[in-house]
């Protein structure tokens, strides 16, 4: 009777043994396909967010466009508001001249305003060439 009993435990260890077996090979399946289910999952994130990074790239890129645009737009005023202002200054003194009513002092100080103006229009020109060249 011993014997039998020894032979049933024995089998049941035995059963016991193959049956984890098998259950280790189906989890180690099961953890397989989970793992490329995660690096499938890995991948995608990726791409996202490669590409979230490059529609965030392409909207600072376009930022910096709108914003040398603006700055173009401000320096053809700012330079039309100077020439406005040059062809004032020298209808003022042409009619000044004409009437006499302006001492030379006042003649020098026109061309004078009239000079600088120029000039400040040369240096609005030069920054809208480098501007015009980052665009």
């Amino acid at each position: 009777m011993k014997k039998v009993f020894v032979l049933v435990v024995f089998m049941f260890v035995s059963f016991a043994g193959v049956a984890q077996n098998d259950t280790t090979e189906s989890s180690s399946e099961i953890t397989l396909e989970q793992e490329k289910e995660m690096v499938e999952v890995k991948k995608k994130v990726e791409k996202a967010e490669a590409k979230a990074k490059k529609e965030k790239k392409e909207a600072a890129e376009q930022k910096k466009i709108e914003k040398l645009q603006k700055q173009i737009k401000n320096k053809e005023k700012s330079i039309s508001s100077e020439k406005k202002q040059i062809e004032k200054l020298k209808a003022q003194l042409e009619k000044g001249k004409v009437k006499g009513t302006l001492s030379p002092v006042d003649i020098q100080k026109k061309e004078d305003k009239i000079a600088k103006s120029q000039m400040k229009i040369m240096k609005e020109q030069e920054k809208l060439k480098k501007l015009n060249r980052k665009l």
